[in-house]
């Protein structure tokens, strides 16, 4: 599996957790070894713009998700194998932490198994 992180500078020391994240929630699926995840890390005004866009919400979010794939099952088996573009605002996950009181480590933990999911054709 091959995770690509697409940084904002100061969020570097977070790029350990979402790979471990990642590998965790791929163990124990069957998936394609040569599969590709992207993250991005975006500003506020970067988030927004892509859910007004794509979601047609005027609002800032923690996350997005962009899936190729309507499911896992319609994946290819072989080769390389885009799995979908996540995009995350670290500003507005950090507050959205703090309104959940939860610790900030563990809520991205939480929107990167959220994404994932999306990304392999789980919805809410």
């Amino acid at each position: 599996m091959k995770i690509e992180v697409r940084p904002k500078k100061d969020h570097e020391k977070y790029f350990k957790l979402v790979k471990d994240q990642v590998n965790l929630f791929f163990k124990d699926k069957s998936i394609n070894p040569e599969t590709v995840v992207s993250f991005n890390f975006v500003s506020k005004t970067k988030i927004r713009t892509l859910n007004k866009k794509y979601r047609s919400l005027d609002s800032e979010t923690d996350v997005l998700s962009f899936p190729i794939w309507e499911s896992i099952s319609q994946m290819p088996k072989h080769g390389t194998v885009n799995l979908g573009d996540i995009f995350i605002c670290m500003s507005v996950l950090q507050k959205n932490a703090k309104v959940d009181k939860l610790d900030f480590k563990e809520e991205l933990k939480k929107i990167v198994e959220h994404s994932l999911n999306h990304l392999i054709g789980k919805h809410h």
